[in-house]
């Protein structure tokens, strides 16, 4: 066993493609040992601005032998008439066999001697051949430039004369197995044991005596190859920077993944900007920290933004470093201060009169078309959750809510849209709940995002959510796939939360149907004939996947069988019939089992019409007195919403329908009394959907 190391020292590697490129050599690596009939131990990766890296250890010297078995053509297809046939003799001429030999075949194995093999009555020619092992260090450099050519990078480069392309020009190569070099060349660089450190304080090349070595001699010249090392680098010196200044660093794990993979070794370092900048919304000056120059900025206890900020550099401290990066700071704060201050300038009804400009979709009109659109939308919001007295707000709210899109701010900064308007809202003196609707009109935006604060928030978030997806929808742009360009998929998430979390009653299939008529003036340009229910059955099945594990299988699929139109009911009956299901699972299987009989006898049949005067047998009697008892009393507890009463109440029909089975022929000679008992057990099948549907359970 010896241990196998593979360096690549590079030009520096975009940062967005280091994690990628390290994990696919890896991978590599890690493939072509396998597909050899290599063994190995433990596997690290590496990477660096300037290096990728892998480390295996305990890796076999040499491939196993293996015996190979090749199956060739029939044997009466091979051989006719004493002769052989063409099939026969490509089979043994590709194996280098003597063909004298096809007259003596037998169904004895051995090396090198083809045999018969008999499958479903048919006589098989055979081969085994023996393939010898072969030295690992022969098989990773006659494998090495594939593996190279093989790493994803989302763009490669050629440079000079050479006809190869890599992510960046390639400056050395490190390509042992134990302690020996592996002798490789690419692009005029061969293969050594040299390691270079880092670029400014430790410069000089240092020879690698053992690949167990690596991490270690790379740590001694002040680079720390591990990335997950140099993350925890960086949190912890984050940290001690928040103790030292008593004051909270903003997104701390978010800006140090972004900034691991731009240095070799991490140096934190405070900076001030001038405290001008401060009367500029604090989200602009994170934004433009964070997103632009991926700095820390850092705030108060109390949450309020400081102007002291955190440079992750490669190298110590140095004036040079903290001048450079607080001048490059300034002149970008100082186009968002400019823009806000302009944008300030412009009432929300300036910004208005723009929105006939900008397009929301192409075949559906302007942005203002949308506004109003989701103007109209609200009414039957607003009339089905008894918001009347806040009508005014939400379509004011709705009024202004696009109204940052025009502006110079989120031009400049789109991530701040709804932040953005928030801030202008306030500067023309809206009522506070609208300024903070406008701020969390885009809320959730992923699964575990919060809530639009207040109620007008969640209406006007759900009507644009829905709205976008109902566009999608009208023009036959269909997520499909992985793919989802619009974040439709997202949006529904954000409608089922808000709802969930808010414990709206709403008729959705009601909802959506007043919504697309809204969308009339447009050409519809998909062609089904129920858009309604294709977007409920794409809501329905977001729904599924956000609560699936949550609730049994058998609850969700069962509840969601029968249309979804109010999403705070349908989880209400999932959590009932989960929760019998969990406290009383052989009542729930016993149930099944007897609905496995219904569905089987009922079919597809509409008729509901039950004479009670051709009931003959007593069972078939009992079970009528049930079923028009648990009518009666499992609509009520419906009505009043205690699905886990009503549940149980359904569960007891289980005995009579049983007993109904033992006692009772359904399918009796005469039709009347035949077609009255399916009847009746349809009756109990529509009765049991007010909660689930069984039949979709029963394979």
């Amino acid at each position: 066993m010896k241990d196998f190391l593979i360096e690549i020292f590079i030009e520096e590697i975009p940062s967005a493609f280091a994690v990628d490129a390290r994990e696919s050599l890896l991978s590599l690596m890690k493939k072509m040992f396998i597909d050899k009939g290599i063994s190995f131990g433990e596997c690290k990766s590496f990477v660096t601005p300037r290096r990728l890296a892998v480390l295996i250890l305990d890796v076999e010297e040499k491939s196993k032998d293996q015996i190979i078995e090749q199956k060739g053509p029939m044997y009466e297809a091979s051989f006719k008439d004493g002769a052989i046939t063409k099939a026969g003799s490509g089979f043994f001429k590709a194996n280098n066999i003597d063909e004298a030999l096809i007259c003596n075949l037998t169904q004895e194995e051995n090396i090198n001697i083809p045999y018969l093999k008999n499958i479903s009555g048919k006589d098989y020619i055979y081969i085994k051949k023996e393939k010898l092992g072969v030295e690992t260090d022969a098989i990773i450099k006659d494998n090495f430039i594939s593996i190279l050519e093989n790493i994803k990078f989302p763009k490669k480069m050629r440079w000079a004369d050479y006809d190869f392309a890599f992510v960046r020009p390639i400056r050395n190569i490190i390509l042992m197995f134990g302690d020996d070099i592996i002798d490789v060349e690419i692009t005029g660089v061969k293969s050594n044991n040299k390691v270079y450190g880092h670029r400014l304080l430790s410069p000089d090349e240092a020879i690698l005596d053992s690949p167990k070595n690596y991490e270690k001699v790379l740590e001694s010249k002040y680079v720390i190859p591990c990335r997950e090392k140099r993350l925890d680098d960086i949190i912890n010196q984050v940290e001690n920077i928040e103790k030292e200044s008593n004051s909270i660093v903003v997104d701390k794990n978010k800006v140090a993944k972004i900034v691991v993979d731009l240095v070799e070794k991490p140096y934190l370092l405070k900076a001030i900007f001038d405290e001008k900048f401060l009367e500029v919304p604090k989200e602009v000056l994170t934004s433009e920290m964070i997103e632009h120059q991926m700095y820390f900025p850092m705030t108060n206890k109390d949450g309020t933004l400081t102007n002291t900020f955190v440079i992750t550099a490669n190298q110590p401290e140095t004036e040079h470093i903290i001048n450079g990066n607080k001048r490059v700071l300034t002149a970008r704060l100082s186009d968002g201060r400019f823009l806000y201050q302009e944008d300030i300038k412009n009432n929300f009804d300036k910004m208005n009169k723009k929105l006939p400009f900008l397009m929301f979709r192409n075949k559906l009109g302007s942005m203002e078309d949308k506004v109003n659109r989701m103007i109209a939308h609200s009414d039957i919001i607003i009339d089905s959750l008894g918001l009347s007295s806040e009508k005014d707000k939400i379509q004011k709210t709705i009024r202004y809510m696009k109204s940052d899109l025009v502006s110079n701010m989120v031009y400049n900064f789109p991530e701040l849209q709804g932040i953005m308007g928030s801030y202008f809202a306030a500067e023309n003196n809206f009522d506070n709940d609208i300024v903070i609707a406008i701020r969390d009109q885009y809320k959730p935006t992923f699964a575990k995002d919060s809530m639009p604060k207040n109620i007008i928030g969640r209406v006007v978030s759900v009507i644009d959510k829905l709205d976008n997806i109902i566009a999608g929808f009208y023009l036959g742009d269909i997520p499909t796939g992985s793919q989802d360009p619009n974040a439709l998929r997202r949006q529904a998430l954000g409608i089922i939360h808000i709802i969930k979390q808010s414990n709206w009653q709403l008729n959705l299939n009601n909802i959506i149907g007043v919504f697309i008529k809204n969308f009339s003036d447009y050409e519809k340009l998909n062609k089904t004939e129920n858009l309604t229910g294709d977007i409920i059955e794409f809501i329905k099945l977001r729904f599924e996947n956000d609560i699936s594990s949550d609730y049994s299988f058998d609850a969700i699929r069962g509840v969601l069988a029968i249309e979804l139109t109010d999403i705070c009911e349908a989880l209400a009956k999932i959590a009932a019939i989960d929760s019998f299901r969990k406290s009383r699972e052989d009542r729930f299987i016993e149930i099944l089992t007897v609905f496995k009989r219904i569905s089987n006898i009922i079919k597809d049949t509409k008729n509901y019409d039950i004479n009670e005067a051709i009931l003959v047998e007593d069972a078939e009697k009992k079970l009528y007195d049930v079923y028009k008892q648990k009518n009666i009393s499992v609509k009520n507890l419906i009505n009043k919403k205690e699905y886990e009463n009503a549940f149980i109440e359904l569960s007891s029909l289980y005995e009579p329908i049983d007993i109904f089975f033992k006692d009772v022929l359904v399918m009796a000679d005469d039709s009347n009394i035949k077609n009255n008992r399916i009847a009746l057990l349809a009756g109990i099948d529509l009765l049991f959907k007010n909660m689930l549907d069984f039949s979709v359970l029963i394979k």
